[in-house]
């Protein structure tokens, strides 16, 4: 085969199967919130069907601390206090965690993948700043708020391998009650902004067994047929029917219909929209070199400047990340957009972790030695070969 037939079979592909065309739902946001042993990933995954090529794209730091952990024999139940060591090692590594988590949401937020955000979400003010960055770069959001009795929280987060224990867990339920039940939260700051929507303004309580099946689970009864479930301790103030109606309403708000949050390729943010239109047209010019990732926009303004003469959508692309940044100069502007790409994944400046990381880990290691200047040397060594194994492990491309 000529190489400009295999050269055309290769643009072809990057163009049909790895394009963003692709992407059913780019520029959409999941903020799955609620206190421990709500049954987050429980109700998005078999309650409310959303699709796994969206779940995939989960950010949440307990994926990596259950993978971390156990690899260090750090126990997944957190000790808590000042002078225990091993809530010591344990916050280390959950900070590292969460820089991996960060890392990886840059990664999808440039190139405009749909985010599943679940996360206990408490704190509204602070969870709300993310959010506006998020909007601000094209994306729309859906918020959806799960609750469970106090008890129950704390039962289910007890009985799980990976705990946050008591009292931060009462602590979690206390401050979300306050803030998201209460004080309707998210619900204030959905109101007036078009991008952001409560799909569930009236609360879901997961605590009923909704089908008319027994709820079975490695052959231990979860829940009867239209019951509650055997584990929910607490006062419970809804009943089922009520529940039955949130639920429906709920699936159909977060859906894949025309109507729902989720219809295919649908971006209701003109900003997301618009990036999404260059990107497209960017992968046809280029012929699937350029177009995968939003700073590719840059390099067509920049680099390619025939591209943006030639292509409408390009061009206004162009111009959206001026807007989007306040900044016209296209330089300038890229190095404010990869900024706001780090604060929408509530991360901070990129930096190479393994300095301040042997820092931290060589003061941990400091008693397990004699503090001669040999051990001095040795204690240096081992704590950059741990900084620098952890900060490769969690080096997401």
């Amino acid at each position: 085969m000529k190489r400009a037939a295999i050269r055309e079979l290769v643009e072809r592909h990057l163009i049909q199967e790895v394009s963003i065309a692709k992407l059913r739902h780019p520029f959409k946001a999941f903020l799955m919130t609620g206190p421990a042993g709500a049954g987050k990933t429980f109700v998005s995954k078999n309650l409310l069907g959303i699709p796994a090529d969206v779940r995939k794209f989960n950010l949440n730091p307990d994926d990596i601390i259950e993978d971390l952990f156990p690899k260090f024999d750090v126990s997944l139940k957190f000790a808590h206090g000042d002078d225990d060591p091993l809530a010591a090692a344990q916050k280390e590594l959950r900070t590292i965690a969460k820089v991996g988590t960060m890392s990886k949401a840059a990664g999808y937020i440039n190139r405009a993948k749909p985010l599943f955000i679940d996360t206990t979400g408490q704190n509204v003010t602070w969870v709300s700043k993310a959010l506006d960055t998020l909007v601000r770069i094209g994306y729309d959001v859906g918020i959806i708020k799960i609750f469970v009795p106090r008890e129950t929280s704390v039962k289910r987060d007890a009985n799980r391998p990976r705990t946050v224990g008591e009292p931060l867990t009462s602590e979690i339920w206390d401050a979300y009650k306050k803030n998201v039940i209460d004080g309707k939260g998210y619900d204030k700051y959905a109101t007036g902004n078009p991008y952001v929507t409560v799909l569930n303004p009236e609360i879901f309580w997961n605590v009923y067994n909704l089908d008319d099946k027994d709820a079975v689970i490695d052959g231990k009864l979860i829940a009867k047929a239209r019951d509650k479930v055997e584990d929910v301790v607490g006062d419970v103030p809804v009943s089922i029917e009520q529940m039955d109606r949130v639920r429906a309403d709920l699936e159909k708000a977060a859906g894949t219909t025309d109507e729902g949050f989720l219809a295919p390729q649908q971006i209701n943010n003109p900003t997301g929209e618009c990036l999404y239109q260059g990107m497209l047209a960017l992968m046809q010019f280029s012929k699937g070199i350029l177009g995968q990732e939003i700073t590719d926009l840059y390099d067509a303004g920049l680099k390619h400047p025939e591209f943006v003469e030639r292509s409408p959508e390009i061009a206004q692309a162009v111009q959206c990340l001026g807007d989007i940044t306040g900044i016209s100069d296209l330089e300038k502007s890229f190095e404010e957009f990869k900024e706001l790409v780090r604060k929408a994944s509530r991360g901070k400046e990129e930096r190479d972790l393994t300095a301040p990381l042997g820092k931290r880990i060589r003061g941990k290691l400091h008693g397990f030695y004699p503090s001669d200047d040999a051990d001095e040397e040795r204690i240096g060594m081992v704590a950059e070969a741990i900084a620098k194994r952890l900060a490769e492990k969690l080096k997401i491309k």
